[in-house]
């Protein structure tokens, strides 16, 4: 049996690996268009600083996965505590919310809030995200929150997104399902009746988060599998509706009696319509440590800062930096036509005002900015986005997987979790995907 992983993130890397630890013999291969492994987990280690694509932590309550972890980090892992943050009315403020963070907002805000408890708008049919958080949040949140950041980060208006959006979206950035925050009511809740939840992640003991996935290319090469990077894949040869092989960007065959394709789905499938979001990181190195940014990471909500989420990755393990050193790590969503993304310098001035206005940076403590292009980062779930996946039609020997490949907003343990089910026979069921 030939079988071809397309694409060597997370969830590749793991169907590469956990079939060829079940000793059946087969022959995989393993392509990936970049020229490391780790896909939307990789890691950059530049003059003794080392950054992410963003705040990358393992967490899960899935024992598999914890134990697929744990058996491929041995001993090569810390653990952590969660300090998470949302940037509202100028200030810093813990995610989920609590009675002390909530105290400071202006009190219009908080007025308006407390009303819609009790009258948040009949919406009889959600379709949109908006139509979502109106009803579970009401109209002022919605209005001071999430309309904006929504637009800022996918460059859509809430209206267009389909609900799916808020639950990716939402409770992705919750990470904890001990934690309630998919409502106005939970939210109050979990303010006034906190739960003494403390979430723990498991992080790499040196380098990024693509330790662990160094870890599984290094499992996956020991155990006879092969590893191509730098090998972007044009699409599939099809013989009587089977997949018979890969068809390379160069013109190259690689035969293949079946493919995992966790890919951007779009290579396959151009004619769908289906978008995703690019991601232009700024990695920026300071001279000092920068120990009034206490959080791991930070969602900031206003349309007039251009990043949507800041990360400090000294929070997350001390030696990300070198001593005395700091960093922070900024995430800017848009598209391949815009102006920054094909030119990032163009946008330099602009984004050191910005982090020195939220208190991220002094200004002058900046040693370098470092600017990294990532590719498909988010899928957009439009209105229509499930008509557009429905009319794919999928051959037999082909298995869309991944968050890229199956157009599906996880996180890390989803993918790992994903690939564990597909090598053990079993079905793995996406959360937010019901038929509804």
């Amino acid at each position: 049996m030939k079988t071809v992983v397309v694409g060597a993130g997370l969830s590749g890397l793991t169907l590469a690996e956990r079939i060829l630890s079940s000793g059946t013999g087969e022959q995989v291969t393993v392509l990936e268009r970049e020229d490391t492994p780790g896909g939307l987990a990789r890691s950059f280690r530049i003059d003794g600083f080392d950054f992410d694509i963003g705040p990358h932590r393992f967490h899960t309550f899935n024992t598999e996965v914890d134990s697929y972890l744990l058996e491929i980090l041995a001993d090569c892992f810390v653990q952590i505590s969660r300090r998470s943050s949302v940037h509202m009315a100028g200030k810093y403020r813990n995610w989920p919310l609590t009675p002390t963070s909530v105290a400071g907002l202006p009190f219009p805000v908080l007025w308006k809030s407390f009303l819609d408890l009790f009258n948040k708008p009949d919406i009889p049919v959600i379709n949109s995200f908006a139509d979502f958080i109106r009803s579970r949040y009401g109209d002022n949140l919605y209005n001071f929150f999430f309309s904006g950041y929504t637009r800022k980060f996918t460059g859509i208006d809430a209206e267009m997104l389909h609900v799916d959006w808020a639950q990716a979206g939402v409770n992705r950035a919750v990470i904890d399902n001990r934690v309630k925050a998919d409502s106005l009511l939970s939210l109050v809740k979990g303010m006034l009746l906190p739960q003494p939840v403390e979430t723990k992640f498991y992080y790499p003991a040196c380098g990024g988060i693509q330790t662990f996935c160094n870890l599984q290319c290094e499992r996956i090469e020991a155990l006879g599998g092969k590893l191509l990077l730098s090998t972007p894949v044009k699409g599939l040869s099809i013989e009587n509706n089977s997949v018979s092989g890969i068809v390379l960007e160069n013109g190259e065959s690689i035969p293949a009696d079946r493919v995992f394709w966790t890919a951007p789905i779009t290579i396959l499938y151009p004619e769908t319509g289906l978008t995703f979001i690019n991601t232009l990181i700024a990695n920026v190195a300071l001279a000092d440590e920068i120990p009034r940014n206490d959080y791991q990471w930070c969602y900031f909500g206003h349309e007039d800062l251009i990043f949507s989420r800041l990360t400090v990755p000294r929070n997350f393990r001390a030696d990300c930096v070198p001593p005395g050193k700091g960093s922070v790590i900024a995430e800017i969503t848009c598209d391949s036509d815009s102006e920054f993304w094909k030119n990032p310098e163009t946008i330099r001035e602009r984004l050191i005002n910005n982090l020195k206005s939220v208190r991220a940076v002094a200004g002058d403590d900046i040693l370098f900015i470092n600017w990294q292009r990532i590719r498909e980062t988010y899928p957009v779930y439009t209105l229509d986005y499930k008509e557009k996946l429905s009319s794919i039609h999928i051959p037999n020997g082909l298995f869309l997987t991944g968050r890229c490949g199956s157009f599906w907003y996880n996180n890390m343990d989803h993918s790992i979790a994903q690939s564990l089910s597909i090598v053990q026979g079993s079905e793995f069921k996406k959360d937010f995907w019901n038929e509804r």
